[in-house]
Parts: C-alpha cells; sequence; structure tokens
C-alpha cells in the first residue's frame, strides 16, 4: 500500500509539473531591433538563445516593433514576452540574468576629457525612446539629462552633428553600432554603470506558464554546455545567476 501511494504522488507531482507548461503555441515574443541581439535576418544573442529555448521556430513566433511598443505589447498580453531590461515589478522576470553589461556613452573623442560619470547632469543627451524609464537606475536618471529617439542611427548623428553630446546604451550595443561607422575613430565610450538584465514576461497565467518553461530549459541549456558555446559565439560570458 506504501508504494502505490508513493507511485501515485508522484504521478500526481508528474502531472502538475507537466500542466505548468501546457499553453498554446506559437509563444509570441516581441522584440526592437538591436545590433548583434535581434538583427531583423534573425542573427543576435536573443535570437539563438530563444531558439535553443524554445526548439528552432517549432514553439515560437518573433514580432519587432519600437521599444515602448514591444513593452505596451506585453503588459496588455498582447504578447508573452521582450527583454531584456533590468528587473521590474510591472513584468513577470526571468529568473535568470540574460545579460549582464555596463551601461555607457558614447562620446566624440574631443569632448572625452570633459565628460565623466561625475559630471554627466552638465551635459546634454540622448537614448532610445523607453530607456530613461526601463533601462536607467533611479540614482543615474538624477545625472542624466537630454531627449529620447526613436533608433541608433539618430542617436548617433545627434553626437555626431554635436546636437547632443552623448548618446547613451548598453556597451556591446553602442560598440556593435560604432563598428559600422566609417567614422567611429572620431568616437569612444565611457562606461558609467552597470546593469544586469532579464527576460521580461506578460503578468498572466499564460505567461507565467512561457516564463516557468523558459527558466526550466534555461537552466537544462547551461547544465549541458550549450548556452555557454552560445554567448562565446558573441564574444560575451554567460552572466552569473542571481535569484531574486
Amino acid at each position: 500500500m506504501k508504494y502505490i501511494c508513493l507511485i501515485s504522488c508522484l504521478l500526481f507531482a508528474s502531472q502538475c509539473v507537466s500542466n505548468d507548461h501546457v499553453f498554446e503555441k506559437p509563444i509570441r515574443w516581441v522584440t526592437d531591433t538591436w545590433p548583434n541581439y535581434t538583427e531583423q535576418d534573425g542573427s543576435g544573442l536573443y535570437h539563438d538563445l530563444m531558439r535553443a529555448i524554445f526548439h528552432k521556430n517549432k514553439e515560437f513566433n518573433v514580432n519587432y516593433a519600437p521599444w515602448l511598443r514591444s513593452l505596451e505589447l506585453v503588459k496588455s498580453g498582447g504578447a508573452d514576452l521582450t527583454g531584456a531590461m533590468p528587473l521590474n515589478a510591472a513584468y513577470i522576470m526571468s529568473q535568470h540574468v540574460v545579460l549582464s553589461q555596463p551601461i555607457s556613452i558614447l562620446v566624440r573623442k574631443d569632448q572625452k576629457h570633459l565628460i565623466s560619470q561625475r559630471n554627466l547632469s552638465s551635459f546634454a543627451g540622448v537614448w532610445r525612446s523607453g530607456y530613461y524609464n526601463e533601462l536607467l537606475d533611479d540614482e543615474l536618471k538624477k545625472h542624466v539629462k537630454g531627449v529620447a529617439t526613436e533608433n541608433a542611427d539618430s542617436g548617433f548623428n545627434l553626437v555626431r552633428h554635436k546636437r547632443v553630446d552623448y548618446f547613451i546604451d548598453v556597451r556591446t550595443i553602442l560598440s556593435t553600432h560604432l563598428a559600422k561607422q566609417a567614422d567611429r575613430e572620431d568616437f569612444t565610450l565611457i562606461d558609467i554603470s552597470h546593469l544586469n538584465l532579464y527576460m521580461a514576461f506578460s503578468n498572466d497565467k499564460r505567461a507565467r506558464k512561457v516564463a516557468a518553461l523558459f527558466d526550466q530549459r534555461f537552466s537544462q541549456l547551461t547544465a549541458t554546455g550549450k548556452l555557454q558555446e552560445i554567448y562565446a559565439k558573441y564574444d560575451l560570458q554567460q552572466p552569473n545567476q542571481q535569484q531574486f
């Protein structure tokens, strides 16, 4: 009788775990376009992560939208997930850090000796729409002043033509975009902060299941070494993980 009870409990637990991951496919991923992360030709770190975690293209589809629009779609349940971004109570966040990077500013080299983290509030900057609220922490917001722009090209051009003093973003995104510029030697990057970034899921029952599946498979792929290979492909270290 004890063995029968034990087997029954195990079967019930197995069914509960299975049910946690039962939801209608495909998973709906919405994202802005970022160089080296979410290129619209399907290349980039996040594309490779999603294909590895959600089994190629069979379990998910991807739509591209500006960052603010992506956030609104996830908040409203029109998409299941977006990211990566800092921890935010408005969403269900992945348990795993998917990117750990400096926050940097792009400046003209002739300005490098003038601008630093300590005197940033004396200069005007530019950032992608939505980044001020979603990417910058409260301390950094005290010092960052300027305007938002819709894309990286306009951000670079505003610095290039001296309309603003700096362009703020994740370091690898800035460096990847900078490498494509003919006048790249005229610019440099200054690190001003650091962030751990997570995937963000809609705060509803369906997305909770998507998030649970994401976290489970992320752990499995970490254990096999597959994720380390993906990060190495982009010259990145897989982040140290922090539970919250």
